[in-house]
């Protein structure tokens, strides 16, 4: 089943980078040490698969920056999507 995954990693030079991936084996490219690691199934059939993952982006955004203020982590570089080795 694909999934919609959301990895936010510490680099050397101390800043925080957000990197989205959705489909079957989501692992992200490594930019540093993660600091926060967050998932979700994702329905793929038809159209219904297209407006859930919106949903579950939104979600998992929302709950990143809630995770992010708790933290103190003020601000996370640029959003990434789908980045491979």
């Amino acid at each position: 089943m694909a999934k919609v995954v959301l990895n936010i990693f510490k680099t050397e030079k101390g800043e925080y980078r957000a990197v989205m991936q959705i489909g079957n084996h989501a692992e992200p490219k490594s930019m540093g040490t993660i600091v926060y690691q967050d998932g979700e199934d994702l329905e793929t059939r038809g159209t219904i698969g297209v407006k859930d993952s919106r949903g579950i982006i939104r979600m998992l955004n929302e709950r990143a920056r809630k995770w992010a203020r708790e933290n103190g982590i003020p601000f996370v570089h640029n959003l990434d999507f789908n980045p491979y080795d």
